[in-house]
């Protein structure tokens, strides 16, 4: 469905970039340039309500959220070009639009498939970059520990037991409050257990 609304995508850029030749050699004018604009932001909002994932982490939140961003202040830049007759600038903000437009696919698609943060990170560095990577409130109130390991989690994509509990240096006096605080992520929903191909036990973050 969604690659399908990409493809409307893709025409409805088309039709613009037509619409602005046409408004070029004033065969048309900016008020049908604009409904084109209009049409195309649609479209846009229609194929970010199907990628919307229901459950992610804090920072695949916020990712997304800046992906979104930035679509948004491209049109509302395209249409501040429009209006002030720089339409050789707008041409070119119109293929900042669609690139925009392909990188949050990719990235909301990543994301609602729930691939691993170390992949969305590879991916879309640019949205990541800033984004806050902290475990929620709530979880570091309750259990401090245990928000230090969702953190790694959230950081590394995925760690086994021994690589976070090295990370976090943990020694025989800690070693308890280690594994209460691996007990409270899984049984919290906070984190999962998953098997690699070699049969080797890792912890992920649970999207939240």
């Amino acid at each position: 469905m969604s690659t399908a609304q990409l493809n409307i995508i893709n025409a409805s850029i088309r039709e613009l970039l037509k619409a602005l030749d046409d408004l070029k050699r004033g065969r048309t004018n900016k008020d049908n340039v604009l409904r084109h604009i209009d049409e195309l932001e649609n479209h846009v909002d229609v194929m970010l309500s199907q990628l919307a994932p229901e459950r992610i982490t804090d920072e695949r939140f916020n990712a997304a959220v800046r992906a979104v961003k930035e679509v948004t202040g491209k049109f509302r830049k395209l249409r501040e070009a429009i209006i002030f007759g720089r339409y050789s600038h707008a041409k070119s903000i119109i293929l900042d639009v669609q690139e925009g437009i392909r990188e949050a696919f990719r990235l909301l698609t990543l994301i609602k498939a729930g691939a691993p943060t170390t992949l969305i990170f590879q991916v879309a560095p640019q949205f990541l970059r800033e984004a806050e990577v902290a475990a929620p409130e709530a979880l570091v109130y309750l259990n401090p520990m245990a928000a230090q390991i969702y953190n790694i989690l959230l950081r590394k994509g995925e760690a086994s037991v021994d690589e976070l509990a090295l990370e976090l240096k943990i020694d025989d006096k800690s070693r308890d409050d280690f594994n209460r605080a691996l007990s409270y992520l899984i049984s919290t929903g906070y984190a999962r257990i998953y098997y690699t191909p070699d049969n080797r036990m890792v912890l992920r973050p649970a999207r939240r």
